[in-house]
């Protein structure tokens, strides 16, 4: 178990609760692509991954700081595909033109969003619905697939996010866990859990097509979040998609802040 102790409430951290679910992204990336071709220092992180979708080639920048910036995105202008910059305390002005001038375009902002776990709403599965943990060899491979379908990634860069290539440690404590629903034996939705900076963050949340709307998302966003409670955590933290805001707050997520990407798309 990470050893930094949980945060209490989003009230007892409200002035760093926003910097903390942004860096909690950053936080990820380095330790799960630590050995997946990940290059890090303590102002950037970037992973050159070839695959076909710019979170596959992402630069994350820790401060609005353009030299920092140059030093990040340089090698991703030598590759042919998709990639991305992700600014997790904002962009100025001047670190966006900085940006545009190697072809990054603003691309919106992802909100950073946390909850108060005992706050969350109730979660029912339609009848016959199943959550369950991934720990077992045998599921890594279904819930990759789900991942890639169900949140439109390449399939290679959903397994470098999955358990085929981070493992499954089977501990109540784990630092990263993954859950799934199953309909009929089936994977239908998936999600990841990591734990860090004394907080609980939600990632990989996605589901098939053909059974959105029906809850499941906020399920295995939800459920992971109670069995970290039972570990003494007090507070979840994600970073939302658009299609996925709503049902966060449905759940009783607030906004924190808010997280600039930049996107550059070779040829467009």
């Amino acid at each position: 178990m990470p050893s930094s102790p949980p945060v209490v409430s989003i009230a007892a951290c409200a002035d760093t609760i926003g910097a903390r679910a942004a860096g909690h992204l950053d936080n990820l990336w380095r330790w799960a692509m630590r050995s997946q071709g990940g290059v890090a220092d303590a102002d950037w992180f970037r992973l050159i991954s070839g695959e076909p979708h710019p979170l596959g080639n992402l630069a994350i920048l820790a401060w609005d700081d353009h030299e920092a910036a140059i030093a990040a995105v340089t090698p991703l202008l030598s590759i042919a595909q998709p990639s991305a910059v992700i600014c997790l305390h904002g962009a100025s002005e001047h670190l966006a033109a900085v940006l545009a001038a190697r072809g990054f375009q603003p691309h919106g902002a992802m909100p950073a969003m946390a909850v108060d776990i005992a706050r969350l709403a109730v979660t029912p599965l339609p009848h016959g619905d199943m959550f369950e943990r991934i720990a077992t060899p045998a599921a890594f491979g279904e819930w990759t697939d789900v991942l890639a379908t169900g949140y439109e990634l390449p399939g290679g860069l959903s397994r470098m996010l999955s358990p085929e290539a981070l493992g499954a440690d089977p501990a109540d404590d784990a630092r990263i866990q993954f859950f799934a629903i199953r309909r009929g034996g089936r994977i239908v939705a998936t999600s990841m859990m990591f734990i860090d900076d004394g907080l609980a963050g939600l990632y990989c949340v996605a589901t098939l097509p053909e059974a959105r709307g029906q809850g499941l998302g906020a399920h295995v966003t939800a459920e992971p979040l109670r069995r970290a409670q039972a570990l003494g955590y007090r507070v979840g933290v994600l970073q939302s998609s658009d299609a996925g805001h709503p049902v966060y707050r449905r759940l009783g997520f607030q906004d924190v802040g808010a997280v600039p990407l930049f996107v550059r798309m070779p040829g467009g």
